[in-house]
């Protein structure tokens, strides 16, 4: 057991991570902002602690009591700010536990498959070079090596697929708009993402964590073992939404939607061989009936 803080837990990544790790019995802390949230981490057996991480004054006195810092957090308007504010401050525990001969602070840092570039059908490893042409990422692969190549600390980096399932983050958005009766996509039909359901995500976290010693400065690629096209994903939406409409596809107005129509083809090898983890659920048009019920259960 080790005692772990993750940041954005009541995301919705960090939820089902720091709902991961307390079930298999590691102290886990997790930060939030907003109050309503504190019985639903406490429920879960998170304890919650209220902050900001941009504001490192409101949740530094609980890393230092931590042998695990996990970033699940999504930065949107100064991403690279955002992420230097807490690398910073991590690199200063790190320092202060070698220091006093204590191992490394281990920093699981969340990434996400856009840093790829290149042609799109290559599939894309861990070795493959990043050369992101996602505007959106660009800041990405410069802050994975600092934090891989520490000495300071033991950095690890996650690169997840889009994740579905429970209240749906990403995929949620279809499931809305088909209730609304506009369902669209961006970019065309033959876009092709790598998902991940968010349990199986979840639970690479609680490997790494429990691996860490062994897989310093790792990165790894987390999806399904086939990647699906926008087409076949939106033509299950409207199928188990028993949408009426016409499936459209719209031209990219910002940087986001750009983003989603990144082709990218990934091997989650190097996750299956040496973290032992692989995919339990079903795909997202494979298993369409469970997840929409579930979104159903969520949001209604």
């Amino acid at each position: 057991m080790v005692k772990v803080l993750v940041f954005g837990a009541t995301g919705f990544i960090g939820f089902a991570v720091a709902q991961a790790l307390a079930r298999s019995g590691h102290e886990t802390y997790g930060l939030y902002r907003k109050p309503e949230k504190t019985k639903e981490l406490a429920r879960n057996e998170i304890f919650p602690v209220l902050g900001d991480t941009d504001d490192v004054s409101t949740w530094i006195s609980t890393a230092r009591q931590v042998d695990v810092i996990i970033d699940t957090t999504s930065p949107s308007d100064d991403p690279t700010k955002h992420t230097k504010i807490i690398l910073d401050a991590v690199i200063k525990l790190g320092k202060k536990r070698l220091e006093h001969n204590e191992p490394k602070l281990v920093f699981i840092y969340t990434s996400g498959l856009w840093t790829y570039g290149g042609n799109p059908y290559s599939v894309k490893y861990e070795s493959t070079p990043l050369k992101t042409d996602v505007e959106l990422d660009y800041w990405r692969p410069s802050m994975e090596q600092i934090i891989s190549e520490s000495k300071i600390i033991n950095g690890i980096v996650i690169r997840p697929g889009a994740a579905y399932g429970k209240s749906g983050s990403l995929t949620a958005l279809w499931f809305e708009a088909a209730i609304k009766g506009e369902l669209y996509g961006i970019g065309s039909k033959d876009v092709r993402w790598g998902l991940v359901h968010i349990d199986d995500l979840a639970d690479v976290y609680v490997r790494a964590l429990e691996r860490a010693e062994l897989i310093e400065g790792q990165k790894f690629n987390i999806v399904n073992n086939q990647s699906e096209s926008m087409g076949d994903m939106l033509d299950a939406v409207a199928r188990v939404t028993e949408y009426k409409g016409e499936i459209k596809y719209k031209i990219p107005t910002n940087q986001f939607e750009k983003a989603m129509t990144s082709t990218g083809v990934f091997s989650n090898k190097k996750a299956q061989t040496i973290l032992g983890w692989n995919q339990r659920h079903l795909s997202f048009v494979d298993g369409i009936n469970t997840w929409w019920n579930s979104y159903k259960a969520y949001t209604q």
